[in-house]
């Protein structure tokens, strides 16, 4: 069963997000696209992206609130989103720090919604026999 499974999680072009509590990674390409992001010590960090404008964000960029909501952990960054999503919001704004500086920038929530989305749960365990 484990082929089929590890088959099926090649296939889809889901993130990868794994990490204890206080670190978290995710990874996630697709058709050439690429966006990773590692959250350590309270701040989320753009590891890599392209394309740059798809996005809205650089390599390097420490994302630090979606509109009004502080983000310190990934999954804080894709549960703003998703409630982006869920009240219609078309766009959020990203307060960002980059290069020394702050900045807002206007984000699509479907694109980020897509990247973001929560990973499958893995199947049940056979039943004991």
């Amino acid at each position: 069963m484990r082929p089929l499974v590890l088959a099926l999680a090649l296939a889809l072009p889901l993130p990868a997000l794994a990490g204890s509590s206080t670190v978290q990674t995710m990874n996630w390409q697709q058709d050439g696209a690429q966006l990773a992001l590692r959250s350590t010590e309270g701040q989320v960090d753009v590891q890599a992206v392209r394309p740059e404008a798809r996005f809205g964000v650089r390599r390097g960029d420490r994302i630090m609130r979606v509109d009004d909501t502080p983000v310190r952990q990934i999954d804080a960054l894709a549960t703003a989103l998703r409630r982006a999503d869920s009240a219609g919001r078309q766009q959020v704004y990203l307060l960002l720090r980059r290069d020394g500086r702050t900045l807002s920038q206007a984000v699509s929530v479907a694109t980020w919604k897509a990247v973001l989305v929560p990973p499958p749960a893995p199947p049940p365990p056979p039943p004991p026999h």
